[in-house]
């Protein structure tokens, strides 16, 4: 009982003592001069405070290298950790806290570091083999305040400096033996980052990459809450000429799940606000080192994000090994500004991406300027989606549905036929010059060529596959004076020629304007003049070389209408059955010829062959009133018969300038 009571006297006087000024300041001068005694550079503490069995405080400590350089300076320097279990083999950190530190670390080209004397100083004799159990080591609190750290590796040529304001943080799971850590919350504020890599870093890269991969699968980490604020980072890369800058004023990090060895990311929120950065690749004279030999590292990552709330960011990215484009965005050449994004459900894996988009806002130097988008997408390996879609740019106004469907994205290029899509787009407008700024290529194209400040009006619904397309509803107009108003189906799309529709026009307007600006040059024969404003109504069935129609027009040369067939899938045998009529139609103008004038007209014609040489057919017709060398005709009737090249006519007039019976025929045999 006397030997326990005598220790712990020892014990608790060794404690008081230690409170004592003067005692302190007696131990701390001892722990000086055995260090320099020890390490043989200047070591100075301003004041040393011991508070068995935990406390320990250390303030205006000094370190000084052998180049008589300081290798660590600090205010303050205070270690709460738990003494006793030390016996039981725990290194038990309660907390640490850092005030006005300052460190210079260094490594020279023969890899030695400026504090490795230090290391040698108190190494011991190799002993044998140590079987005992490792050394448990835990930590609860960490607080960093005004902390200054520099360091500069002339081997791999990195420099790096940092500063830092403010971090703390608590760690609820610190297992060195099984490298397993839990963060449940951190926080970090003002970080001034300047990182340099020289050109041996690529080689070192390639070097560990294996090993660092390796490393990396065995790491547990739990993180909760990570807060940061008022952040600016420096990057440079000799190697690649990459320099990076970014800078944030807050960023928020909720994490659910982080497992780096399955690759599984999944965050409850992600804030980040009033950010500036840029990014640029510099020139290189010669292609950067080839790493494609090195093993890469495998893509599984699966990533959840609840909730993204990005505003004010303000980026920019140059690639100086290509040429600035000088109409519509270059993607290698950015400059956004103003980039927010508010965003929930956001999911990404290696065959899938999808979320919701609850607005979108962005801006670039190319023109790009987007007010609003919000939607629901999807892509995956079978399709693709944007349902409940808004995008509004000062022009531009897209709504409500896009949805796209394929067995895989590589069956499209041999199968485009078989592209899935409904879309729904209401009321909405699309302007050329929006168009122009994404695919700049189309500016030397009509319509976008005649009419680069169009606005596209749409209220359109398209279903089914792309080689059997149903059409309930399609209005656009917006082109000049052209105006669609359709419904349909349409067969055998993506070839059109041998495409099969099925068409009801409620309405096409145009003028021959607009048809001149669609068309390519020399579609129009050059003495055709189409109307200056036409509208036309009527159904459309069959394809391109073989059809039936029945139109109604109305133009500013006169009226026509037209209910006939055509087949002219042999040539040499085309049929066709059309019943025509003209009203005070200009054919003068129609075909450039000024001895014609309006007519008016009855027809009908049926047969087969376009060569008079060889076709058979019939016609029956009565011009009711007709302009020709400014005199005008009424009532000529006209039937006629051709047959293999003979012809026979039967006509007769009953005009004041005009009266005759006329029985002809002949041959255009010959």
């Amino acid at each position: 009982m006397w030997i326990i009571i005598s220790i712990i006297s020892i014990f608790v006087l060794l404690a008081i003592s230690l409170q004592i000024p003067a005692v302190q300041n007696f131990a701390k001068n001892k722990a000086v001069s055995y260090l320099e005694g020890k390490i043989h550079t200047k070591v100075s503490v301003g004041r040393i405070e011991i508070g068995l069995p935990k406390k320990i405080i250390l303030e205006n400590v000094y370190f000084e290298d052998q180049e008589k350089d300081t290798l660590l300076a600090g205010e303050k320097l205070a270690v709460d950790i738990s003494l006793l279990k030390l016996f039981d083999n725990k290194i038990e950190l309660n907390s640490i806290s850092l005030t006005g530190i300052n460190a210079n670390i260094s490594k020279n080209k023969d890899s030695v570091f400026n504090f490795d004397y230090i290391i040698k100083a108190f190494a011991t004799p190799q002993k044998k083999e140590d079987t005992s159990a490792p050394m448990e080591f835990s930590i609860d609190k960490i607080n960093l305040d005004n902390i200054n750290l520099k360091f500069n590796d002339a081997t791999s040529k990195n420099d790096i400096a940092v500063k830092i304001k403010h971090f703390d943080t608590r760690i609820k799971k610190f297992d060195l033996n099984k490298m397993d850590f839990e963060i449940p919350k951190a926080n970090l504020e003002g970080v001034r980052l300047k990182l340099n890599q020289g050109l041996a870093e690529a080689v070192n890269k390639v070097k560990n990459i294996t090993e660092e991969k390796a490393q990396t699968q065995d790491l547990k980490i739990k993180l909760g809450e990570i807060s940061l604020a008022d952040i600016n980072i420096e990057y440079g890369n000799e190697n690649s000429k990459l320099n990076t800058k970014i800078a944030f004023n807050k960023m928020f990090v909720s994490f659910n799940t982080l497992d780096l060895k399955n690759q599984n990311l999944d965050i409850e929120t992600l804030e980040l606000s009033e950010t500036k950065g840029n990014l640029v690749l510099g020139k290189l004279e010669k292609l950067a080192l080839n790493e494609s030999s090195n093993p890469a590292a495998s893509n599984n990552w699966k990533i959840k994000i609840t909730k993204t709330v990005l505003n004010k960011i303000n980026f920019k990215f140059d690639n100086d090994n290509s040429v600035a484009v000088k109409k519509g965005i270059d993607y290698q050449h950015l400059d956004l500004k103003d980039f927010n994004l508010n965003a929930e459900k956001i999911s990404y894996n290696t065959a899938t991406i999808s979320g919701k988009i609850n607005s979108f806002s962005v801006n670039d130097k190319s023109g790009v300027t987007i007010e609003s988008l919000k939607t629901d997408f999807y892509y995956g390996q079978k399709g693709a989606s944007l349902k409940n879609l808004y995008v509004k740019t000062p022009s531009t106004e897209i709504k409500d549905e896009i949805i796209v469907g394929y067995s895989s994205i590589a069956s499209l290029k041999e199968n485009p036929g078989e592209l899935v899509i409904n879309a729904n787009l209401k009321n909405s407008k699309l302007a050329f010059k929006d168009v122009l700024l994404f695919v700049p290529q189309l500016s030397d194209t009509n319509p976008f060529k005649s009419n680069p400040n169009a606005i596209l009006n749409i209220n359109s619904k398209v279903s089914g596959k792309v080689k059997n397309i149903s059409i309930p509803n399609l209005e656009i107009s917006g082109i000049g004076t052209t105006k669609i108003a359709a419904s349909g189906k349409i067969i055998g799309l993506p070839d059109a020629k041998n495409a099969y529709f099925d068409l009801n026009i409620r309405n096409l307007q145009s003028g021959s304007k607009d048809v001149n600006s669609f068309v390519p040059q020399g579609t129009i024969p050059n003495n055709i003049q189409l109307p200056g404003q036409f509208s036309t109504k009527g159904t459309f069935k069959g394809t391109m070389n073989n059809f039936a129609t029945n139109l109604n027009l109305v133009s500013s040369f006169g009226n026509a209408k037209v209910n006939a067939t055509f087949d002219q899938t042999r040539k040499n045998n085309e049929k066709y059955n059309a019943q025509a009529e003209l009203d005070n139609f200009d054919v003068g103008k129609l075909i450039k010829n000024d001895s014609v004038g309006k007519i008016s007209l009855k027809a009908t014609i049926k047969g087969s062959g376009l060569n008079p040489k060889t076709a058979s057919a019939t016609a029956d017709g009565t011009i009711i009133r007709a302009e020709f060398n400014n005199y005008f005709y009424t009532n000529l009737k006209l039937k006629g018969k051709i047959n293999k090249g003979l012809f026979n006519v039967n006509a007769n007039a009953n005009d004041p300038n005009l009266t005759f019976d006329l029985v002809s025929s002949g041959s255009f045999r010959d």
